[in-house]
């Protein structure tokens, strides 16, 4: 699996501190690069790292309500030398709007930011792409840290130059591109998550298994836990595997235009998902019904083979994932949410279809010329969606 660390050796072991070890990636997507630590233990390693920055003047923790008493501790040791502040609030889909972005600027001005100021995104996807956005539209771009807490956000949402918010109409529709300044993932922080947070995480994991590292399918089969019960090592092989999955199709696709498309991959029918059962479905599950939708899709169109979707299936029960939508949530709904999809218009749209990120082969995109989407009547979406309607 190591193949692209190998080849562009990206990676330091340092030990650090009482036998504390970090593993520290260069991050290279494009032309922008940024240092990637992940590391077990306490908060020690986080400040000092912090401390690092050069022409920092303060800083400003924008974080989940859920961690407030580690921001609390990072803000209090930051507070010595820097002036320091720490805002929460509850992150959810509803909260990741433009009205709790607005708030959160206004709260940072108050707080006397300056150019120097460094904001710090702690917690989930949410408060990660919440603060990306404070911090690419303060002052026109100040600098900011990202300071993940769960597996999602630690092997997906902070490996990306993408920060969203979203507005009524759908998900992550509100955004920019802005690049943090370094990750520092504690990797400690994955032994207290909630399951449903940790299979959220996973179902992602899975994702670039079955579309980008299909040699790490077997590997990754014998670690899934329907329990989520999972030991450091586990943890470590997850997030290093999303590393260069990530990285094998954004180094040359900074911006996720072309073949990083795929990372898209239950995208557009997960979102719909999501934001039709208001929340309820964790992000990563939602993704995950979205991918059995779109390998059903593929088989309908004569190119997934029933082994590859029930493969799909089986990886996804063993993470203990769900494998039906609720009956509450209406299909119509879903495919109407997926009419402000936000891969709209990369390629021509006729009417009555949908363009979706399809699998011709497991680890092989179905391409459409240049880019990874196919054109899909929306008839045989209604009917991939019926058919996993519980």
């Amino acid at each position: 699996m190591n193949r692209l660390f190998e080849e562009i050796n990206n990676r330091e072991l340092r030990k650090w501190d009482e036998g504390i070890s970090s593993d520290i990636y260069e991050i290279r997507f494009g032309d922008v690069a940024f240092q990637y630590h992940l590391y077990g233990g306490g908060l020690d390693y986080c400040i000092v790292q912090l401390r690092s920055l050069k022409d920092v003047d303060s800083f400003v923790v924008i974080g989940d309500k859920n961690v407030e008493s580690v921001g609390r501790k990072i803000v209090d040791r930051l507070q010595g030398k820097y002036h320091s502040s720490l805002l929460t609030f509850e992150c959810t889909e509803k909260n990741k709007n433009l009205q709790m972005l607005e708030s959160l600027i206004d709260k940072v001005i108050k707080l006397k930011a300056t150019r120097k100021t460094c904001i710090i995104g702690l917690g989930g996807g949410i408060s990660g792409n919440m603060s990306g956005m404070v911090a690419a539209l303060m002052f026109r771009g100040i600098r900011f840290v990202h300071i993940p807490t769960t597996l999602l956000a630690i092997s997906d949402s902070v490996l990306s130059l993408k920060q969203a918010i979203n507005s009524n109409s759908g998900k992550n529709l509100i955004g920019l591109f802005h690049a943090p300044e370094m990750v520092i993932a504690n990797i400690d922080f994955l032994q207290s998550l909630p399951k449903k947070e940790v299979v959220s995480g996973v179902c992602e994991v899975i994702k670039n298994a079955l579309t980008i590292l299909p040699e790490t399918i077997e590997t990754l089969e014998g670690l899934l836990d329907p329990e989520s019960k999972y030991s450091e090592e586990d943890y470590r092989y997850f997030i290093t595997m999303s590393i260069e999955a990530k990285t094998l199709v954004m180094r040359n696709d900074p911006y996720e235009k072309h073949e990083a498309l795929i990372l898209e991959y239950g995208h557009t029918i997960g979102h719909a998902i999501e934001l039709s059962d208001a929340g309820n479905i964790t992000h990563g599950e939602a993704i995950g019904l979205g991918m059995l939708c779109a390998a059903d899709i593929s088989r309908m169109l004569g190119y997934l083979s029933d082994k590859d979707v029930q493969l799909h299936r089986a990886l996804l029960s063993k993470a203990g994932a769900a494998g039906a939508i609720p009956r509450h949530i209406d299909p119509e709904t879903i495919l109407s949410i997926m009419k402000y999809d936000n891969k709209r218009g990369y390629v021509e749209n006729d009417g009555g279809t949908f363009h979706l990120v399809l699998l011709e082969s497991i680890g092989k995109p179905l391409k459409n010329g240049e880019k990874p989407l196919t054109p899909v009547p929306d008839e045989i979406i209604r009917k991939a969606v019926g058919a996993l309607h519980a």
